[in-house]
């Protein structure tokens, strides 16, 4: 997708530029043409009720809706975009962009972490055919999509906390603006208008990819709370639940107390007591607390972004100022299993772990190869069920599979499995 695309190479560019210096988090909004909006053309400053359906939408067209309380860390107001099926659907996507974490001066900047997304983002984003609103996941025209005929709901990420936080006016070191870090309160905010906008609805697969993957993940209990009965599935793209020492638990302490997180840490309740070690404890918890939905997580061996990021847990510099080195393939990898590992006992769980000659891409469900039908550059080896590449008896992976065939048989059939080199 082109806006994702737009921020790897500008994180790539600003990583590159660090030891010259870095501007912060200002700058200025990126300007575009009137387009559609939701609640009968309201913007921003005239957003409906809290509780109040979407209205004005329009089959197979994107419609933004700003959300009343919302708020991007730059304080401005933010909202999501409904796109309807045709033929109607009850089946709903909610999707979860991607960005970067802002913890310091290299990671806050607009081109790692966008400071804000309204109606002229929207109308960036949704304003050419062929990019972002229109590939990869959102590709309605793609027969390989497994979710082609759903409704989708499109949730900007502008908060850079990784939709986890709830903690406003905080100043990071070395970055000048006071930030905003209110991204799960945002999702709750958007989810008491997305529900209501889709009555009887049967299905809904919870996804994101990078920040977003990670906050589908923590945001997983408020929205199956939201949708009481209706069946939640979860699908994270590169947003890995690590532990120590791969995550490393000084990043994850640095995360609740620069961020917040109370209502993420209260969803999981005892099962979270520590914040040092959440991301794993909440896969599991969610694993356990839901245990007839469907969870699973697609990564790369070598994810060139989120291994930079998690550099930052290095041993002796653990969320240092200076740009840390990315944690080196192997460990990376290791950590991944470990993973499958830590979760095996959760038969609901399953991952599909890219190597090859995609064993540094970060995220799928945004990449037009993803669902182009290309099968030989989306497919893995299918680990037996013992877990690793191979058994102790040295027979060979079972077989292979297409990543679009594992995302339609979670999607589907409610059914997950490990794949992986």
């Amino acid at each position: 997708m082109a806006i994702k695309s737009a921020w790897y190479l500008g994180l790539a560019a600003v990583a590159a530029a660090f030891g010259c210096g870095s501007s912060g988090s200002s700058s200025a909004s990126p300007s575009g043409d009137a387009g559609n909006t939701g609640d009968a053309g309201n913007t921003g400053d005239a957003a409906a009720p809290s509780m109040a359906p979407v209205t004005g939408l329009t089959a197979s067209q994107w419609v933004w809706t700003p959300v009343a309380g919302t708020k991007c860390r730059d304080g401005s107001e933010t909202g999501f975009a409904v796109n309807l099926a045709s033929p109607p659907s009850t089946q709903l996507v909610i999707y979860l962009e991607g960005g970067g974490a802002c913890i310091d001066p290299l990671f806050c900047s607009t081109l790692a972490s966008p400071e804000t997304f309204g109606m002229s983002q929207f109308t960036s984003w949704q304003s050419n055919a062929s990019s972002d609103a229109n590939s990869g996941i959102f590709n309605r025209s793609d027969a390989a999509n497994p979710v082609a005929g759903w409704n989708f709901v499109y949730i900007p990420y502008c908060t850079g906390d990784v939709f986890v936080g709830d903690r406003t006016n905080v100043m990071v070191p070395g970055v000048s603006q006071a930030q905003q870090f209110v991204g799960y309160t945002d999702v709750g905010l958007d989810l008491d208008r997305i529900v209501p906008t889709f009555p009887g609805t049967t299905k809904v697969l919870l996804t994101g990819i990078s920040a977003g993957g990670f906050g589908a993940s923590a945001n997983y209990v408020q929205t199956a709370r939201h949708f009481g009965s209706t069946p939640v599935y979860l699908l994270d793209d590169s947003g890995p639940p690590m532990e120590a020492p791969y995550l490393a638990e000084c990043m994850q302490a640095q995360f609740a107390s620069l961020w917040g997180m109370t209502g993420a840490l209260a969803d999981c309740g005892s099962d979270c007591s520590n914040p040092s070690t959440y991301f794993i404890d909440f896969a599991k918890h969610i694993g356990a607390a839901y245990p007839t939905m469907p969870f699973g997580l697609i990564e790369s061996t070598e994810d060139a972004v989120i291994s930079l990021f998690f550099g930052y847990g290095n041993p002796g510099m653990c969320m240092a100022s200076a740009l840390p080195s990315s944690v080196p393939p192997a460990t990376f990898t290791a950590g991944l299993q470990d993973t499958e590992e830590k979760l095996a006992g959760t038969a609901n769980f399953g991952s599909f772990i890219l190597g090859g000659s995609r064993d540094m891409q970060h995220t799928s469900l945004g990449a037009s190869s993803t669902f182009d039908g290309d099968s030989t550059n989306v497919t893995a080896s299918l680990l037996l069920p013992e877990g690793g590449a191979d058994d102790d008896a040295g027979e060979p992976d079972a077989g292979t599979i297409a990543l679009t065939t594992w995302i339609a048989t979670l999607v589907n059939e409610g059914k997950v499995s490990n794949v992986g080199p």
